[in-house]
């Protein structure tokens, strides 16, 4: 039974609000007969609410302004974060409550749905449908509409304060100092006119920033874009009283923030609805967030990693537009490039449809800093920024039960950024692109793939004949062996039940080994050697005994190891899983069949070899295999006697 017809009998503030739920119908296209009663009768309570009777509701703009006035420093909320304020308003208004609270920031959240804190709740098993629920049965719905103005909760300004106090974590405290390097970039159009003036730009002069750096910054640019580095230790960004500091162009509060100002008010309705959906660890939310900042997916689907034959040729034209311009390096802005010069796959056609046009865009990316002859093309790099958005947009078809990475899925990446910032986002900005609504377009035209298919494609026509385009390292056929290699990666951590803090162990042994080919097992251990930056811990505790800290462990292993060419799709290996196999039978040998695997048990597992690598590097360090395992044990044993 179809239930398109059905789902139109309701208001269209209502189709409106629930419009990822709707979707979600929509492409099931068919319903069960008692699916299809529900919904009859959900569409007859909507019409009978009476937050659909007037103004199908809808926040007011005189609500919202009232909200907006009791926010002390709104304007220094990112896009993103305001957002989630207005959408919290407008669930509060929804339940008929005469403030916003903090379930309401909650909501708010998870209805923004494109920031990693939505992303965080949504790998915990928040949705937005549970939290509704456990709203309504906490609060109830109000008596009548909301009359007069709608204003914070008490909590609510308290989580909102304790968000800004974690983005004021951003300058030196008070007394501190030190050189912290910055950047910041203009065109050269406005550097000119600066240096033609005598005069700086506020904004550069609210950083510091002399008309010298400027002129030095414009001699070194070459053609695109000055960038002008400064320092974030110097007084000027370095202010002492908190106004000072809450008006500096440094400070912003995204949506991560805003989470985590509701997670330090324990005693909220937030808080509480968290814990009652079975968020136990109110840490394992702020590990998540950095996770989420990392190429390893914090949810898992099985998917083949394949490129469609879109993607395949956008790959080879981003390459052409960076051979084009005579970059020595492939990056992000290329790709974009590259995705609207294809032409016929879903990321040209809506950027089509928002007026970008291929000369349009490439008049606003002049030659980059350096020639680089590309008749070698072994020796053109790819960013790191390229190389992670590549496994992004691989996370993104997974989440989705793509079979295939499209251009879409390269695309929403690219739009997505860091609250909208980044050249990508700045581009598309300048050629008058609502990134919001190209997110949003995007989003609808993935759900309707079998509508405006990609075709999934092994090697194109021509393609061997076009190698001389690319270094083999970085040919598409290359890199979908990576991600297939790297599902393995990937597989091992959905089969496993591998602790929040042994996935950010992991995170880091990935980070510490960017520049080489591969993650290996000394590479883990630098990730375990990350926690003894922290006080508390069996791991830290053992590490800081036996005398090692991250510094002198990784002078140790750069002596050691050889660098090797980095890969684009970073994986482990086979060492390195071995090792992860031996923690899981650590674990399940310690604690019993399917306990969480945590650091310690990575630690046990690659002492596991009595000689090797790591007992070359732990000898270096003064140590042994046998010593630190023994501590280990000892550690174990005095929390579990």
């Amino acid at each position: 039974m179809r239930v398109n017809w059905i789902l139109r009998l309701y208001p269209s503030a209502w189709r409106e609000r629930y419009q990822e739920e709707m979707q979600a119908l929509l492409d099931l296209h068919t319903a069960t007969a008692a699916t299809a009663l529900d919904l009859l009768f959900g569409a007859l309570d909507a019409w009978l609410h009476p937050a659909h009777q007037t103004e199908e509701g809808i926040m007011s703009q005189q609500f919202l302004d009232a909200l907006i006035k009791s926010i002390s420093h709104f304007d220094r909320l990112s896009t993103r974060a305001q957002m989630v304020v207005s959408l919290a308003g407008e669930e509060a208004q929804h339940f008929q409550h005469t403030t916003v609270g903090t379930e309401h920031l909650l909501l708010g959240l998870l209805r923004e749905g494109e920031s990693g804190a939505a992303r965080v709740l949504e790998a915990l098993g928040v949705t937005l449908a549970r939290v509704r629920k456990a709203v309504e049965e906490a609060k109830g719905h109000g008596n009548g509409s909301v009359q007069g103005e709608m204003m914070l909760s008490i909590h609510a300004k308290v989580a909102i304060e304790q968000a800004m106090q974690v983005a004021e974590r951003r300058f030196l405290p008070p007394g501190k100092t030190g050189k912290l390097i910055g950047t910041t970039s203009v065109s050269e159009a406005e550097a000119e006119k600066m240096l033609q003036d005598g005069k700086l730009s506020a904004h550069l002069e609210s950083l510091g920033v002399t008309l010298e750096e400027v002129r030095r910054a414009l001699e070194e640019s070459q053609g695109r874009g000055v960038l002008i580095r400064f320092d974030q230790g110097a007084p000027a960004n370095t202010p002492t009283e908190q106004e000072e500091r809450r008006r500096h162009p440094l400070f912003h509060v995204d949506t991560e923030k805003l989470l985590q100002g509701l997670l330090r008010v324990p005693e909220s309705t937030a808080v509480k609805i968290l814990q009652d959906l079975g968020v136990s660890s109110l840490t394992d939310v702020w590990t998540l967030l950095f996770l989420d900042h990392g190429t390893l997916p914090i949810t898992y689907q099985e998917y083949a990693p394949r490129f469609t034959k879109q993607a395949r040729s956008a790959w080879r034209l981003t390459h052409e537009e960076a051979r084009r311009l005579q970059d020595d390096y492939v990056g992000a802005h290329h790709l974009l490039l590259g995705l609207v010069a294809e032409g016929s796959g879903v990321a040209a056609t809506i950027l089509s449809q928002m007026g970008v046009e291929l000369e349009k865009i490439r008049g606003l990316v002049e030659p980059g800093y350096k020639a680089r002859d590309w008749s070698v093309p072994g020796e053109i790099t790819l960013t790191p920024h390229l190389k992670h958005i590549i496994e992004y947009a691989s996370n993104e078809a997974r989440r989705r039960y793509h079979p295939c990475i499209g251009t879409g899925h390269l695309l929403l990446v690219l739009a997505r950024g860091q609250d909208d910032q980044g050249i990508e986002a700045g581009l598309l900005n300048r050629l008058g692109v609502d990134l919001d609504k190209l997110r949003t377009a995007l989003r609808r035209a993935l759900a309707e793939k079998a509508n405006t298919p990609e075709q999934e494609a092994g090697a194109e026509p021509g393609e061997m004949s076009e190698q001389a385009v690319y270094a083999s390292s970085v040919s598409p056929a290359t890199i979908e062996r990576g991600l297939q290699s790297r599902e393995i990666d990937k597989m091992i951590l959905a089969v496993y039940p591998f602790s929040i803090e042994a996935r950010s162990v992991l995170q880091h042994a990935h980070f510490a080994a960017q520049h080489c080919d591969q993650v290996r097992p000394e590479h883990l251990l630098l990730g375990l050697a990350h926690l003894t930056f922290r006080d508390q811990g069996p791991v830290s505790t053992v590490l800081k005994d036996v005398g090692i800290d991250y510094a002198r462990l990784n002078a140790a292993v750069e002596k050691r190891s050889a660098q090797g060419a980095p890969s684009v799709v970073l994986i482990q290996n086979s060492l390195c899983r071995a090792c992860l196999l031996l923690a899981a039978d650590e674990a399940e040998q310690r604690d019993g069949p399917g306990t969480p695997i945590k650091s310690e048990h990575l630690l046990l597992g690659l002492l596991r070899q009595e000689q090797g690598r790591i007992a070359d590097l732990l000898g270096d360090l003064g140590t042994s295999v046998e010593t630190v395992r023994t501590k280990v044990g000892e550690s174990l044993s005095t929390q579990n006697p």
